[in-house]
C-alpha cells in the first residue's frame, strides 16, 4: 500500500511536470511569435491602405503649373464670316455672334493644363489631412471617371471646382477661381483670330474630339500635353474636356462674360472648349455651351485662373 502510494505521488509529479512544461512551451512560442503577428499585422495594414489610393500616395501637394498671360485686346466670337453665314439662327450663340471687341486690363495666370486627377486628388489628400474628422467637407472622395493620374480630372461639378481654385490659391498666395469666359477665350487664342489654334481647319490629330483623328476621338478623354500646345503655352483649349468658365451664361455678349457669378447662385454657366464627345466645330476657339452649375459630367473638367499680383 505505501509502494502504491509513493507510485501515485510519482505520476503526479509526473503529470504536473509535463503540464508545466506544455505551459512554458506555448509561452515560449507565443512571445515568439510576436514578431510575426506584428508583421502579418503591418502587412495587412499596408495592403489596406495601397487599396484607396488617396492614402497610398505621399502627403506632398502637387500643384498645377501656371502660365502668365499679358493684358491685351481681341476680338470675342467667331471671326469667320463664312462659317457665320452657314451657321443656322439658333446656333449663332453657340460661337459668340454677334462678336465683341474685349480689353484684358491687366495680366493674369492660368493653369498650363486641364487640373488632372493626380492635382484634384492631392487637394483631396490636403484637405483629410487637415480635417480627418471630414467635419464640413465639401469636397467628393477620389472616386471618379477617369482613371489615371494625368488624365483630366472630371465629374466636378462648378462649385466644387471654384473652391477647388480657392484653395489653390491659398497654397500660391495669390488670388484664384476659374477663368471669366473672356479670360478663357483670350488666353485659348493667344493673340491669334484663326478658328483653332493651329489654323483654320481642324486638321487631323490636332486635339480630342470626336473627328479629330486622335486615338481618343468619341471614346474618353486623353492625358493632358498630349498636343501641340498654343502660342501661350497651354494645352488643350480646343477639345478634350469641356471647361468651366466663373461666368453665367448669356445668348449674346452683355458683359456677364467678363464677369463671375456669385458661388452661392445657381443657374446656367458658360463653358468653352468643347470635348472628346463633340464634332471639331465645337471645338473652334469661339464655341461655347451652356449648362447647369450643378451638373456632373464626365466630358467637363476646368482650368484655374490666378489674379496677377499687385507690384
Amino acid at each position: 500500500m505505501k509502494r502504491q502510494n509513493i507510485l501515485e505521488k510519482k505520476s503526479l509529479r509526473l503529470i504536473l511536470l509535463r503540464r508545466f512544461l506544455w505551459v512554458s512551451v506555448i509561452m515560449v512560442l507565443a512571445i515568439m511569435s510576436v514578431p510575426f503577428v506584428k508583421s502579418v499585422y503591418d502587412k495587412i495594414v499596408q495592403n489596406d491602405m495601397t487599396s484607396d489610393p488617396i492614402s497610398a500616395q505621399s502627403d506632398e501637394i502637387i500643384l498645377p503649373e501656371l502660365v502668365l498671360i499679358p493684358a491685351g485686346t481681341f476680338e470675342m466670337g467667331e471671326q469667320d464670316t463664312t462659317f457665320i453665314k452657314n451657321l443656322e439662327a439658333g446656333e449663332r450663340k453657340y460661337f459668340g455672334v454677334p462678336n465683341k471687341n474685349v480689353e484684358i486690363e491687366r495680366p493674369f495666370y492660368i493653369s498650363k493644363f486641364e487640373i488632372t486627377n493626380e492635382q484634384f486628388d492631392s487637394y483631396v489628400r490636403a484637405q483629410k489631412l487637415s480635417n480627418p474628422a471630414g467635419k464640413n467637407l465639401v469636397i467628393l472622395s477620389s472616386a471618379r471617371e477617369n482613371v489615371g493620374d494625368n488624365l483630366p480630372v472630371v465629374e466636378i461639378n462648378w462649385r466644387r471646382a471654384m473652391i477647388y481654385a480657392a484653395w489653390l490659391g491659398e497654397q500660391k498666395q495669390l488670388n484664384c477661381r476659374l477663368p471669366t469666359e473672356a479670360e478663357w477665350e483670350y488666353a485659348a487664342r493667344a493673340g491669334l483670330d484663326t478658328a483653332y489654334p493651329w489654323g483654320n481647319e481642324a486638321g487631323h490629330n490636332n486635339a480630342n474630339c470626336n473627328t479629330c483623328g486622335s486615338r481618343w476621338d468619341n471614346r474618353q478623354a486623353a492625358p493632358v500635353g498630349q498636343f501641340k500646345a498654343n502660342l501661350y503655352g497651354l494645352y488643350d483649349t480646343s477639345g478634350n474636356v469641356w471647361e468651366w468658365t466663373c461666368s453665367a451664361w448669356r445668348d449674346n455678349y452683355d458683359g456677364q462674360e467678363q464677369q463671375c457669378a456669385r458661388i452661392e447662385e445657381g443657374g446656367t454657366r458658360a463653358v468653352r472648349g468643347g470635348s472628346w464627345a463633340y464634332d471639331s466645330k465645337y471645338i473652334r476657339s469661339s464655341a461655347r455651351g451652356e449648362f447647369d452649375a450643378s451638373i456632373r459630367y464626365n466630358g467637363f473638367g476646368f482650368r484655374v485662373m490666378c489674379n496677377y499680383p499687385d507690384k
